[in-house]
C-alpha cells in the first residue's frame, strides 16, 4: 500500500470509529428519549440516513427490531413532539425531512440573516429562490394564519394536478428557507391525512428573536462545526448540498475554523483536527 493509501484508509476507519462512537449512545424507545437524542445531536435526518451524507438518522436508532413498530412509533412522534414544540420537524438538510433541537433551531434561522419582517420574502422572490406560488402562500398565510393544505390549495384557486405538485414544490422551498412551518397533523387516513402550516415567524416567534442576536456567518459557523462533530469529516460539496450554501459560504465557514486549529484538510475532507 503506498503512503497516500495507507493515510486515507487510516482516515477512513478513524471516521467510521468515530460515527459509531457517536451512533452507540442513543437507542430511542419513547418520544423522551427520542428529544433526548435530537437535542444531544443538534440536527439529525427524521428517517433513516442518506448514504451520501454521514448525518445520523433518528429511525435507525428506534430501539426494536419491529419494523412495524419503528413506524408507528416515528409516525406518532414526529407530529405530537413538533406539534409541542418540542423539537423541530421539516424539511431542512437536502430538503429532506429533518429534526431539529430547539436549542439548534435558531442556528439554522440565522444563516438567512433575515431580520423576521413581512417583507422579507421580496428578495428571494425577486432572486428567484422562491416561486409565484410560494410567494402567494407567505401572503395568504399572513393574512389568514394558520392554515391546513387542503384549504390552502382551494383558496388559492390550486385544482390541477400540475398546481398541486408546483404547491408541494413550493412548500418544500418555503420550509427549507424557513418562511413557513408545519404546525399540527391533521385527519385520518392516507386520503385525509395533512398538514397546517403557518407563517415561521409567527409560529416561533422564540426562535426569530434568539437569532437575532447572532450573525448568519457566526451562524454558519456553528452549524458547520456541529457537522463536523456529528460526521467526524464531510467534503466541500457534502457541506454545501446538506445546507444549500454556495462555495464562497462554505470556504468561509471552513476558513475561520482552519484558523481555530479546530479543523483539518484530509484527503479531499474537511475533518476534526484530531483526525486528521
Amino acid at each position: 500500500m503506498t503512503r497516500e493509501g495507507k493515510v486515507a484508509h487510516d482516515l477512513s476507519r478513524a471516521l467510521d470509529r468515530h460515527r459509531e462512537r457517536i451512533a452507540a449512545r442513543h437507542r430511542v424507545r419513547t418520544a423522551d428519549s427520542l428529544v433526548r437524542m435530537v437535542d444531544e445531536l443538534g440536527f439529525c435526518f427524521a428517517f433513516t440516513s442518506e448514504t451520501a451524507y454521514p448525518v445520523p438518522g433518528a429511525f435507525d436508532h428506534l430501539d426494536t427490531r419491529s419494523e412495524g413498530r419503528k413506524w408507528d412509533w416515528m409516525w406518532g412522534w414526529k407530529d405530537e413532539l413538533a406539534e409541542g414544540k418540542r423539537l423541530y420537524y421539516g424539511k431542512l438538510l437536502v430538503r429532506k425531512p429533518t429534526f431539529v433541537s430547539m436549542k439548534m433551531l435558531p442556528v439554522f434561522y440565522a444563516t438567512f440573516g433575515r431580520a423576521g419582517d413581512p417583507d422579507d420574502h421580496l428578495d428571494d422572490v425577486r432572486a428567484g429562490r422562491l416561486s409565484e406560488i410560494a410567494r402567494r402562500v407567505i401572503e395568504f398565510l399572513a393574512q389568514n394564519g394558520e392554515t391546513q393544505t387542503k384549504r390552502m390549495r382551494a383558496a388559492l384557486g390550486i385544482t390541477s394536478q400540475e398546481g398541486k405538485a408546483q404547491y408541494a414544490k413550493a412548500i418544500e422551498e418555503l420550509q427549507r428557507l424557513m418562511y413557513v412551518a408545519r404546525v399540527r397533523a391533521v385527519g385520518e387516513g392516507r386520503e385525509d391525512y395533512n398538514y397546517t402550516y403557518d407563517l415561521f415567524v409567527r409560529r416561533y416567534p422564540e426562535t426569530v428573536g434568539a437569532a437575532e442576536r447572532m450573525s448568519s456567518s457566526e451562524a454558519m459557523i456553528a452549524l458547520l462545526s456541529r457537522l463536523l462533530d456529528l460526521s467526524g469529516g464531510v467534503s466541500e460539496r457534502q457541506i454545501a448540498r446538506l445546507f444549500d450554501w454556495s462555495e464562497d459560504r462554505v470556504g468561509h465557514a471552513i476558513r475561520y475554523l482552519e484558523g481555530r486549529k479546530t479543523i483539518a484538510r484530509a484527503d479531499g475532507l474537511v475533518v476534526l483536527a484530531k483526525l486528521g
